[in-house]
């Protein structure tokens, strides 16, 4: 049995050799015609870009992680009734505050047991 890679043969190298040469001198130049049907072909198969949307407002941006109308109306009666409360306080809160000038007496602790843990540190 003869083994293909074996160079021993004579002349299978030369008459490859030959064939090679000229395929190395001759460089292939592809058609014209064939270049711009490939072109083509590749420009037909290139995906388009969706058209963007524009962007909304910023209001509209707002609006819509407030929850829409319903989240901005109750925003804006929470609003209300807080400026409310604020500016002209029931008569009914004094019972639970006391005189509003001296709030240092309604017990509000302002470093809670949970702090001064954290400040031990």
């Amino acid at each position: 049995m003869t083994d293909p890679r074996d160079d021993t043969m004579p002349g299978a190298a030369d008459d490859l050799s030959v064939f090679f040469e000229a395929a190395r001198a001759e460089a292939p130049v592809p058609d014209g015609d064939f270049m711009a049907r490939l072109t083509a072909d590749a420009l037909a198969e290139m995906p388009v870009p969706a058209a963007r949307a524009p962007s909304p407002g910023f209001w509209m941006q707002v609006r819509s992680a407030l929850g829409g109308w319903a989240g901005m109306t109750g925003l804006a009666a929470a609003c209300a009734a807080g400026i409310w409360i604020g500016v002209n306080p029931p008569a009914t809160l004094d019972a639970y505050w006391g005189d509003r000038t001296n709030l240092g007496e309604v017990g509000v602790d302002p470093l809670s047991g949970f702090e001064l843990a954290m400040l031990e540190g």
